[in-house]
């Protein structure tokens, strides 16, 4: 009798028609988990100045930080297929800050990252200093997200990391001064009718960017520490870890490549 009523039933058109509209929704669905899955995060990585710019002089020249830092987190994002990474210009190449906030708000990425070195007249000023946009303004709430990850990264290996704003303030004269201001602390008062005004490539973009002053190129210290191979792929490591808490999804580790396993077997 049971088998009688399972032929009857499959044999029953609305069954059949429900039986294959599950098997669609079934079918879409593992579909759409893959496609989720292989969905990836886009950042922008920007090495400021670059060619012949070489921004801050100190020890060492303020674009080559920049683009060995790029390098190292370009190589180790481009190993987790959940991130998609767009360079917003090439090595070794100079862009203008205005084609490169062009550049972002043609690709649309996320999220940026823009890489700068640190020069104080004081040789003896060492830490990583972490920016985003004025209080208030479009991007700076999810960029604060991540720049909060970025300097748990970095405090973690006992290092000063800390979290600001930039303003600038315009002279009589018709330059300007700039005034750091610790994110925690409060925040300058403009004169009414007064537009504060901070990094360019924030002012012209509207995707949630962070610039990261790396560490400072008059500081021995920090040269010894960082410039070197190790100290790039341990800068690397760190935003890699920061986007990923800051995206709530799982570090991944991967393998360093060796002559052994990069050997063409006959």
């Amino acid at each position: 009798m049971k088998q009688k009523k399972l032929k009857y039933s499959l044999e029953d058109p609305m069954v059949g028609t429900l039986c294959g509209l599950l098997l669609f929704l079934t079918v879409g669905c593992l579909f759409a988990g893959g496609a989720q899955s292989r969905t990836a995060f886009k950042i922008g990585i920007d090495a400021a100045f670059g060619g012949a710019n070489k921004g801050f002089t100190g020890y060492i020249a303020e674009s080559d930080i920049n683009e060995k830092t790029v390098n190292a987190i370009e190589e180790l994002l481009s190993k987790d297929d959940r991130f998609t990474v767009m360079r917003t210009h090439a090595a070794q190449t100079e862009a203008a800050v205005l084609d490169t906030a062009a550049k972002i708000n043609e690709e649309q990425p996320q999220l940026v990252l823009s890489i700068h070195g640190g020069w104080d007249p004081d040789e003896t000023v060492s830490d990583t200093r972490v920016y985003t946009n004025l209080p208030e303004r479009k991007g700076e709430r999810e960029a604060n997200k991540f720049a909060e990850e970025i300097v748990a990264a970095f405090s973690a290996e006992d290092w000063s990391a800390t979290q600001n704003y930039l303003y600038y303030h315009e002279q009589p004269t018709g330059t300007y001064t700039v005034e750091v201001v610790d994110a925690d602390a409060e925040q300058p008062v403009y004169p009414e009718g007064e537009v504060p005004v901070t990094w360019t490539l924030m002012e012209n973009t509207e995707i949630p960017t962070v610039i990261v002053e790396q560490f400072f190129v008059s500081n021995k210290s920090d040269i010894s520490r960082w410039d070197n191979p190790e100290g790039y792929q341990l800068i690397a490591e760190k935003y890699y870890s920061a986007l990923c808490r800051y995206l709530s999804i799982e570090e991944r580790t991967f393998e360093e490549e060796t002559e052994e396993n990069t050997e063409t077997q006959p």
